[in-house]
């Protein structure tokens, strides 16, 4: 019988190699292929290269963003400075057209000098671009106070709007003084009653009124043109 049964210890071929024991066994060391390596797999971020590329295409993105939104808002700047124009002038040109209707003895002019204060015999056409009219209004409402019966309008260069006078009062601007009127004329026709000249036809005038408005920021000015016709209500006879 041997003096000694334990067993001699069985080293491994790889001494350097770390064992692992799991409930009392010896295991084998895990193969290097499945050992995480640092070198393999860095934890790197992101380079100078993609970090320039990366903001170039941002601030591209970005002015374009900035420049739509910027039209957007100038073309509603401009569509608002439209709207306010055209219905200042709107409201004009129906105050003009409702007395007009219902008016009697028109009298237009050339020149914006011209004061009609004669009464209904007096009358005169304009064939073009007559730049004052004069008519008798057909109550009492507005000129009831004023020594004669008549309403005037005319365009006056100088303050660049439509004026208008009751009688032989003052003349009052109708436009807003931001609202920049250009060009506005007359056309007139058919003034002359049957009893002066055999006339059946009803009297008529046309108005033309073109201008503009100052924006609220450069780019926004607004253009505008407009142009109504009107014609007597009552039988001009």
């Amino acid at each position: 019988m041997l003096a000694n049964n334990k067993q001699p210890l069985v080293h491994s071929k790889r001494e350097n190699a770390p064992l692992f024991a799991l409930f009392g066994r010896t295991l084998l060391p895990f193969p290097a292929s499945l050992v995480p390596n640092s070198s393999t797999h860095p934890n790197r971020g992101f380079s100078l290269i993609e970090l320039l590329v990366s903001m170039t295409l941002f601030i591209v993105v970005l002015v374009m963003a900035v420049g739509s939104l910027l039209v957007l808002i100038n073309a509603n700047a401009k569509a608002q400075n439209m709207q306010s124009a055209v219905s200042n002038v709107q409201f004009a040109l129906d105050s003009m057209a409702r007395e007009i209707r219902t008016g009697f003895a028109y009298y237009c002019s050339t020149s914006s000098a011209t004061d009609m204060t004669q009464g209904f015999s007096h009358t005169s056409d304009c064939a073009s671009k007559g730049v004052y009219l004069s008519i008798i209004e057909g109550g009492t409402s507005l000129t009831g106070g004023a020594s004669n019966g008549r309403i005037a309008y005319r365009y006056d260069s100088t303050t660049q709007s439509i004026q208008r006078k009751l009688g032989v009062g003052s003349w009052v601007r109708l436009t807003d003084p931001k609202v920049v009127i250009t060009t506005m004329h007359f056309n007139v026709a058919n003034t002359s009653t049957r009893t002066q000249n055999g006339n059946l036809l009803q009297p008529n005038v046309t108005i033309y009124v073109s201008g503009h408005v100052a924006g609220v920021a450069p780019g926004t000015d607004s253009s505008f043109t407009l142009q109504t016709t009107v014609t007597k209500r009552v039988l001009d006879l």
